[in-house]
């Protein structure tokens, strides 16, 4: 859930866009849309630390939701410390990672 969670918000930060003028979608092919595709996908190393819920069944917890909503964020944040500009809008398609995803350059895990 956690990696899945990550893999949208990057793809939420750099990639993936639904144009919609006049409300309507302005297109309805999924390849058109940006989705960010695993290939695409750095390698990612989560580090969980458990501690039960009392509320929760067995003692667990969603953990689904944390990965996606700092990640816009984060990545942000990155990209402001390496080239001083400060991203407001999504995607972020101006920036440099989103540049080397669109063509295919990022390969990470030997993919």
């Amino acid at each position: 859930q956690i990696e899945g969670s990550i893999h949208m918000g990057l793809g939420y930060a750099l990639t993936e866009e639904l144009p919609c003028p006049d409300g309507m979608p302005a297109t309805t092919k999924l390849r058109e849309l940006g989705v960010l595709r695993a290939r695409d996908m750095p390698g990612v190393e989560v580090i969980l630390v458990e501690e039960p819920e009392p509320e929760g069944p067995f003692g667990a917890k969603g953990v689904g939701e944390i990965g996606l909503v700092p990640t816009a964020a984060a990545v942000a944040g990155a990209l402001e410390a390496f080239d001083g500009i400060r991203r407001c809008t999504l995607p972020m398609k101006d920036s440099p990672a989103a540049r080397a995803m669109s063509v295919g350059r990022i390969r990470t895990n030997g993919r």
